[in-house]
């Protein structure tokens, strides 16, 4: 089997082809995270009635929910320090461990719900193992002309997940799901198994003739002599720099490009995404004939589908007009929600004529939100993150991550409960003005760019405080 793989991999032709295999293939422990994400809906409603054996409260049910975020911690922490040390492929690999040790976890609750906690902890960090190193691993084995297209791709496996196990899990009791869900990592480690090594790696390690060997699969061709020794400089000079969390703080540009993962990635989460998504059923059932099961699966379809379509344009578009656009649609979408709500609960008018409108904005926000923001974050951090920091840089990424969106989704549970419908929706388009002028003043474009031509110009943006520094002065 592997001969067969390999010859069929180790072409001359300078096609594409095995960089999307490679991306795909690894990208399958997304369509797992998503399964991971989409399983509350459903399950949770199971957990609460007369079919689950034990006795769960509210309060423990929210739990449920949300107590992933400890595990995403860890899995990207984890992660991220495995990436440099065994390597991108056999952290990928190491994903499926606990995406396969959640279900089993899920099955056997029947017995304590206790396991119900560890499960959701465990599938947590393969989320957070997953957002903190695939996306790296496509950006170092994909060129500058397509790495946007399939990166944005892979995302798309995020909502297809939640898609089809809002579907399967509405109508699969709690283990056939987990049944469901075991069969996915098995599938992913039989494909992704035949899959080459980041080419970044083994440079970082000084393996010249695997790194060479990598190149010559992912790129298709024989000669590779030229990108491996731009490679070999570009990573040298990086790595050269190397140091503790302490310097992602003192280091100029470490401080500045974390900042950058940072802003983004809460200016991304807190346009509401998470609070649209909660808010969605409910707005659904009460503004359509459609069962919240059937037109939430609708809108996780559009989803899908403007994430396919974003693959077409995100290399041609560019990042940043593309954060930029998907920002401002996103906050006159989150603005007319708001001023519907407050029009709706704190004036006489009466808006029973057109009910139907906080539904449009929903669809509205997803379209705009999928078709840029969503499908350009997690490509645009790890192209910005150099190899001597990405993986201490990842460790952060997946704290601020997980952090906000708990926060995120707590602010409009609290908010809409206990002050009005309305208030969580002014902050998110609050939040999101900065985030038009962050984006417009700050970020940097990096569409068709090599990793190492990125990290140069983000290098001759911050010269200036280089050569001021003192401490560091080996970094101009």
């Amino acid at each position: 089997m592997k001969s067969f793989v390999d010859k069929c991999l180790r072409k001359n032709d300078e096609k594409y082809m095995t960089q999307y295999l490679a991306a795909l293939t690894a990208s399958m422990t997304y369509f797992t995270v998503g399964a991971y994400q989409g399983w509350t809906s459903p399950s949770l409603i199971k957990i609460l009635s007369d079919e689950y054996p034990l006795d769960v409260n509210q309060e423990e049910a929210s739990i449920v929910a949300t107590i992933g975020s400890v595990g995403h911690i860890m899995g990207g922490f984890l992660a991220s320090y495995l990436l440099d040390v065994i390597g991108r492929k056999s952290t990928i690999m190491s994903i499926g461990i606990p995406q396969i040790i959640f279900p089993i976890l899920i099955y056997f609750s029947h017995y304590t719900k206790y396991l119900l906690y560890f499960g959701r902890i465990t599938g947590g960090m393969g989320e957070g193992a997953s957002i903190a190193v695939v996306s790296t691993y496509i950006a170092e084995i994909a060129v500058p002309q397509v790495r946007g297209s399939i990166g944005g791709f892979t995302i798309a496996l995020v909502g297809f997940g939640t898609l089809t196990m809002n579907i399967a899990g509405s109508y699969l009791s709690l283990k056939e799901g987990a049944i469901f869900m075991l069969l996915i990592p098995v599938i992913f480690w039989i494909c992704f198994i035949f899959m080459p090594e980041s080419p970044y790696y083994y440079i970082i390690k000084n393996k010249p003739d695997k790194a060479r060997e990598s190149l010559k699969i992912l790129r298709r061709k024989f000669d590779v002599e030229k990108e491996l020794s731009q490679l070999t400089i570009d990573i040298q000079k990086q790595m050269a720099e190397r140091g503790t969390f302490r310097d992602l703080i003192y280091v100029p540009l470490n401080r500045y490009i974390m900042f950058l993962v940072t802003a983004m990635r809460v200016f991304q989460l807190f346009t509401g995404y998470n609070a649209f998504t909660f808010y969605s059923q409910i707005m659904i059932s009460q503004t359509t004939n459609l069962s919240p099961v059937m037109g939430s699966s609708l809108l996780l379809l559009g989803g899908v589908i403007i994430l396919l379509i974003g693959t077409l344009y995100v290399d041609k578009i560019g990042r940043r007009p593309l954060f930029l656009i998907s920002m401002v649609l996103s906050f006159i979408a989150l603005i007319s929600m708001a001023v519907f709500l407050a029009v709706r609960d704190y004036t006489p008018i009466d808006l029973s004529g057109v009910s139907f409108m906080p539904l449009v904005f929903i669809v509205f926000y997803n379209v705009v939100f999928c078709g840029g923001l969503g499908i350009g974050v997690n490509i645009f951090i790890a192209e910005i993150l150099p190899s001597n920091i990405r993986a201490k840089g990842l460790s952060i990424a997946s704290i601020v991550f997980a952090c906000t969106v708990t926060g995120t989704t707590k602010l409009y549970q609290y908010t809409a409960d206990y002050i009005g419908a309305s208030v969580p929706f002014f902050i998110f388009a609050g939040v999101s003005i900065l985030g038009i002028f962050f984006i417009y003043f700050l970020v940097p474009e990096t569409k068709g760019k090599t990793l190492g031509t990125i990290q140069n110009e983000l290098r001759g943006n911050k010269e200036s405080e280089y050569k001021d520094s003192k401490k560091y002065p080996n970094q101009i």
